[in-house]
């Protein structure tokens, strides 16, 4: 193994530039790690001294330039989300006006303190060319002095340990890696406290957040050859459930024989804008009668996503307004209300061929209220919570009527019924909960649906021992290949566990995909799915407002 660990690194040698670059990318996984390999390498005569501290440095500051970036692009929204106030803002961006070169060079020598200096230096706005120029110096100087030490080490070292060499310095970096994750979960539970609001890229914009997860989906199409395949990763359901796919044709895969475990429901189509409302609202009880379903209900379009146009509707005057408002020639599935305090959502997943099955995740939902206390509004108490005033936004748009009445003493008011993260609901991680009996209640449902391997089972349920013991299951959705791991969202994961975990979870999809096509499902075309990605798009547009 150390020879042909050695002819590698030999023709790596035979191009400087190629090996700085690849130094200048390991920075971006691993800086500490990739320094000290680099610094064996020149002790080893591989690497030039030159390429691997440009490639370092280069590479560290880029780095630290991203995380300053991040900050940057997040900064305008803190004041948006209450987190800060415009005053805060500007007075924190006088002082890294003043101290940026300081607390930049700093950092980079204390541990624990880069990623908060970094990050804050991007939202609290210090200039862009003063960060980078300090970056770099900081950079410089870190490398340097570790590389030099290494290659010094080395160089007295490596040539006693003959052709053990190489394994001994895979050894220390390997034991370099584990002794920081540990010093950084010691650092983290010293200085975060009991317990967050909320984690601090749960709010990020979509499109920094999922950016890696985008490049990740990139490489599996590429691995798999196949750019849509996750639609054929359930092959009785539109797309697979990716897009577009109707929530009533899920649930009606289930059989007779499962049906106990799901709240009963009905489909209707919404008539054209020209019948007149009280036709209408008398064809959609004709439905719910004909389905054996009574007020209250939950209403919801048939094919939607992320808790768009969810109502709980009490009366026939709830109905007839959710029907005015919903838009023409599109379904709506009605459902019993499982009035029920408790909701969970929960990540299944099988191979095709193979009878057994897996929990991915577990979700634990918690529904936000505000207590009042006869002095002050919906609005106040809602800005006054840590974690609504981020999502106010929402809550007021959905209790926009209530926003100035003043709660009596002790009436809890419910900000959210739909239990969607989008919607404001609080989401806390249970993976860790998963039982044998709570899999088999749902592989039992699963597995009875032709054609479903993979899948989220939204459940209603009154308590939680009984819930994952299988026994209090009522489920009001099965999502298919577009729901996500959404215990991501809990307050206290970590951004490298959200990103493993969805990681995990578009490769499965992948994995189910392509077992699913060797035996001839065919992959949505990539342009038909653009399309119906613009359909729902449009289409969401003009749902009612989720309440």
């Amino acid at each position: 193994m150390a020879d042909y660990f050695a002819n590698a690194l030999d023709q790596l040698a035979a191009s400087p530039i190629l090996q700085g670059m690849v130094a200048a990318l390991a920075t971006f996984i691993l800086e500490d790690p990739t320094t000290i390999t680099c610094g064996a390498l020149v002790a080893e005569g591989h690497m030039l001294f030159t390429t691997a501290l440009v490639g370092l440095t280069l590479g560290i500051a880029a780095g630290d330039f991203g995380l300053y970036a991040i900050g940057r692009l997040v900064g305008p929204s803190t004041v948006a989300w209450g987190l800060l106030s415009q005053e805060r803002l500007d007075r924190v961006k006088r002082w890294f006006d003043r101290n940026l070169i300081l607390a930049v060079v700093l950092s980079r020598f204390m541990p624990g303190t880069r990623l908060p200096t970094y990050v804050g230096a991007g939202i609290f706005q210090a200039s862009p060319i003063r960060f980078l120029g300090a970056a770099i110096a900081a950079s410089l100087l870190w490398t340097l002095a570790l590389l030099a030490v290494t290659v010094k080490l080395g160089q007295t070292i490596l040539p006693m340990l003959g052709a053990y060499r190489w394994p001994v310095v895979v050894i220390i970096v390997a034991l370099l890696v584990f002794a920081q994750r540990r010093a950084s979960k010691h650092l983290s539970a010293d200085d975060a406290p009991a317990q967050p609001v909320v984690s601090f890229f749960e709010f990020w914009p979509p499109y920094i957040f999922y950016f890696p997860v985008g490049l990740y989906y990139a490489w599996l199409a590429l691995r798999f050859r196949g750019t849509t395949l996750p639609t054929a990763a359930n092959p009785s359901i539109y797309s697979g459930g990716l897009i577009r796919e109707s929530k009533s044709q899920i649930l009606s895969l289930v059989p007779e024989s499962q049906r106990m475990w799901i709240q009963p429901f009905c489909m209707f189509t919404r008539p054209s804008a020209d019948i007149p409302i009280e036709t209408v609202l008398r064809e959609a009880l004709d439905v719910m009668r004909s389905a054996g379903i009574d007020f209250p209900i939950v209403a919801k379009p048939d094919k939607g996503q992320r808790g768009a146009g969810v109502q709980r509707l009490r009366t026939e005057d709830d109905l007839r307004a959710y029907l005015e408002s919903f838009p023409p020639n599109l379904e709506i599935v009605f459902q019993q209300l499982a009035d029920l305090p408790c909701e969970a959502g929960v990540m299944y997943y099988r191979y095709p061929g193979s009878n057994r099955a897996a929990i991915l995740s577990i979700t634990l939902k918690e529904f936000p209220t505000v207590v009042g206390d006869g002095a002050h509004t919906l609005r106040e108490l809602i800005l006054a919570d840590p974690r609504a005033r981020i999502v106010r936004r929402v809550y007021f748009n959905r209790h926009g009527a209530q926003l100035d009445r003043v709660l009596p003493p002790g009436e809890r008011f419910p900000l959210v019924f739909a239990g969607n993260h989008a919607q404001g609901t609080v989401f806390k991680d249970g993976t860790h909960l998963a039982t044998p009996a709570l899999l088999a209640r749902l592989h039992g449902v699963a597995s009875s649906m032709p054609g479903f391997y993979f899948g989220r089972f939204d459940i209603r349920f009154t308590e939680l021992d009984a819930f994952l013991n299988g026994d209090d299951v009522h489920i009001v959705e099965i999502n298919g290949a577009g729901a996500e791991s959404t215990h991501i969202w809990d307050a206290t994961m970590t951004l490298r566990g959200a990103y493993g975990a969805l990681f995990r979870q578009w490769r499965i999809l992948f994995e189910i995909g392509a077992a699913n096509r060797r035996c001839g499902v065919k992959p949505l075309n990539p342009f038909r799915l653009l399309g119906d990605c613009i359909w729902y798009r449009e289409s969401s547009r003009r749902y009612p407002l989720a309440h």
